[in-house]
């Protein structure tokens, strides 16, 4: 596409068609959403308005975590929500505490808030507010929804993950000032670890009462679904989070970046790039679709899991689009036409060279305040959208 639909010298706004995900897939195994969302959505946001500081709450609010969580997880009770909400509002929480500063202060904190997670508190007193919320109440919340038999996976998938944090800080700090191009297969080998989704899969299990151990889980086939399935959660949320990130900072950490650099596709334009990462989804759905098939027999009740396992790594895939394509904190469409036509509009801004640095403050804290308004009155108007019980994306938009 990449049509240029605004000649003004301030404002140039491009057009590009996403591709669609959504008529890939069939209705979700476990229904569209979870009944109990209504009570998790009230009951969190409470929470977080009582609990946590104004600054970090405002993008607690604007991830609409509920909405994910519900949709993601259908089957999900409500005490489960909560402490899916919990745990998600935690890996948040690991994001901002290490993806600002050195690999050291990084490693420093990944090890503390793992030692909470896994422990209830850390080895040593720590004075950091998130660490004291996550030991006062949250691993206590988290500890009793979700069932014996999935902590100690739980609790293994969050080492990894947190280890996976240190990892993109010791990159991020030896990469200052210098120019690397990056190949796609080894960003889709580590954005597999780094969009922080394999903790999320044995909440799943655990809410579903799929209790495979983790040799079951180590097998070849069953391993390589599991993957493909985080192959399409990332590729995904990479193609419906291109538009703000590139707007935050030029979409650095981005598959459809990562394409136009690699050597071996670097010829594509933005379209043909976005096109590309449409293809990979397709693939790995078809990978995931190959590997169901040829899931290994073991038992009766384990063949049952596995199926289940199955399932709802396909409501976890479409769970995940379906909460990219509304959310506000991505905003990818400017109106339903545009989400209905799967068209994105690209925004290049200039501010003419007379336009005063004071004048240019002033108009950033009107920004801000009119975001923040805009932001809450929408989400109001939006909520009962939201928690109807027959939430459902007819057609797949």
């Amino acid at each position: 596409m990449g049509v240029n639909t605004n000649t003004s010298p301030a404002m140039v706004t491009q057009t590009y068609l996403l591709p669609n995900l959504l008529a890939l897939f069939p209705k979700k195994p476990g229904g569209s959403i979870s009944p109990h969302f209504k009570e998790a959505y009230d009951g969190y946001n409470e929470w977080v308005k009582c609990t946590i500081g104004y600054f970090f709450s405002v993008e607690v609010y604007n991830a609409e975590m509920p909405l994910l969580a519900a949709l993601a997880w259908p089957l999900a009770s409500e005490q489960e929500l909560r402490a899916i909400l919990d745990y998600m509002t935690a890996s948040f929480m690991l994001e901002e505490m290490t993806d600002r500063g050195s690999s050291a202060k990084a490693l420093k904190n990944s090890q503390i808030w793992i030692q909470t997670l896994s422990k209830g508190q850390p080895d040593t007193a720590s004075r950091h507010p998130f660490i004291k919320l996550l030991s006062k109440e949250m691993v206590a919340r988290m500890k009793a929804a979700v069932d014996p038999f999935h902590w100690p996976q739980f609790i293994s998938a969050n080492v990894e993950f947190a280890k996976t944090t240190i990892r993109e800080a010791l990159d991020r700090e030896a990469s200052q000032g210098v120019q690397t191009v990056r190949d796609l297969q080894s960003y889709m080998i580590t954005r597999r670890e780094s969009i922080g989704t394999r903790p999320c899969l044995v909440l799943m299990r655990s809410t579903r009462r799929l209790y495979i151990p983790d040799q079951v889980l180590e097998h070849e086939v069953v391993a390589e679904m599991e993957n493909t399935a985080l192959d399409m959660v990332y590729i995904a949320n990479d193609i419906y989070s291109f538009k703000k990130e590139q707007g935050d900072n030029g979409a650095l950490n981005n598959i459809i970046t990562v394409i136009q650099k690699d050597p071996d596709t670097s010829h594509l334009d933005l379209q043909g790039s976005i096109d590309y990462a449409g293809r990979l989804f397709k693939a790995a759905l078809d990978n995931f679709e190959s590997c169901r098939r040829r899931l290994p027999s073991i038992d009766s009740d384990m063949d049952k899991y596995l199926s289940a396992y199955a399932d709802g790594l396909m409501d976890w895939v479409v769970g995940n689009i379906e909460w990219s394509v509304v959310n506000c904190r991505y905003k990818v469409f400017c109106n339903d036409s545009d989400r209905r036509s799967n068209v994105i509009r690209l925004k290049q801004r200039s501010v003419p060279p007379s336009l005063s640095p004071l004048l240019c403050s002033i108009l950033l804290v009107v920004f801000i305040v009119a975001y923040c308004y805009g932001f809450t009155t929408q989400l109001l108007t939006r909520l009962p959208y939201y928690t109807s019980h027959s939430f459902s994306f007819p057609n797949h938009f």
